[in-house]
């Protein structure tokens, strides 16, 4: 599924000006252990966190990650967000909690037919 349509579906909305919301989400990796998300992440992959840095931005961007999701309506910080535009990373924030966000992508992402 095209990003930006995985983004209006979610009511999440896209903070980086330059976002890419043709990139595509097959897969959604949700957690907050950078550990984790090297093994998991790739580049059809959406990260969901909690994690607002910049460290977050850079770890994903070296994953090739589609995106990065964060949440609870979070106001993402210039240093973020300066770690995104420099790294051509999308940020995305959902005004929901995880459990919510992951339920909802879980269901976008299962009726196109996507693997999780």
């Amino acid at each position: 599924m095209r990003l930006d349509e995985l983004a209006d579906r979610l009511g999440a909305r896209v903070v980086t000006p330059e976002g890419d919301g043709s990139r595509v989400v097959e897969r959604v990796y949700a957690g907050d252990r950078m550990s984790d998300l090297l093994n998991h992440a790739g580049a059809t992959t959406l990260v969901v966190t909690n994690l607002a840095t910049a460290q977050l931005v850079r770890a994903a961007a070296l994953m090739d990650a589609s995106a990065v999701c964060l949440l609870n309506g979070v106001v993402p910080g210039p240093e973020l967000l300066a770690a995104a535009a420099s790294s051509g990373t999308v940020l995305l924030v959902s005004p929901f909690d995880m459990f919510e966000t992951c339920g909802r992508l879980y269901e976008c992402l299962k009726a196109a037919g996507a693997d999780r």
